[in-house]
């Protein structure tokens, strides 16, 4: 039987933005350029951190999952919150921004952000982008490959 690690992220989803760049003088008197990300960006990988700290999530499950050996599959499903004027959703599927690739890309970061172990032991993804009124929020389950 194949192993199976599930998490809520229990946050409305934020996509990966295009990082910032600020040119600096050394001491040295060169120019260097500093690349870093808004700070809401920021704040969504430290609450996602603390989450999966809190609930233990990082288990032995987990690990045991992405030691599979021939990879891990990840199912993700966002459930992005709809515009502030809709009354209901007539369409559940979320066809606008924030793109589905960046909405990944996030997730996986703040989940596999300090672990030695990287998301690159993913080798499969099937992802899903929907809009959501009342709990907007990313459901991740990595599948073992064996």
């Amino acid at each position: 039987m194949a192993k199976e690690w599930s998490y809520i992220i229990d946050i409305p989803p934020v996509a990966t933005p295009r990082p910032n760049f600020r040119s600096v003088k050394g001491s040295d008197g060169k120019t260097k350029n500093i690349t870093y990300y808004p700070e809401k960006y920021n704040q969504y990988m430290r609450d996602v951190q603390e989450m999966l700290k809190r609930d233990n999530a990082l288990n032995q499950d987990f690990y045991d999952v992405m030691a599979c050996p021939y990879g891990v599959k990840a199912e993700i499903k966002f459930f992005v919150q709809a515009p502030k004027g809709y009354k209901g959703v007539n369409n559940i599927m979320r066809t606008t921004a924030p793109d589905i690739d960046n909405l990944e890309k996030a997730a996986f970061d703040s989940i596999f952000k300090g672990l030695e172990i990287k998301d690159s032991r993913i080798v499969m993804v099937a992802k899903a982008k929907f809009q959501e009124l009342h709990r907007p929020r990313t459901e991740i389950t990595l599948k073992g490959i064996e």
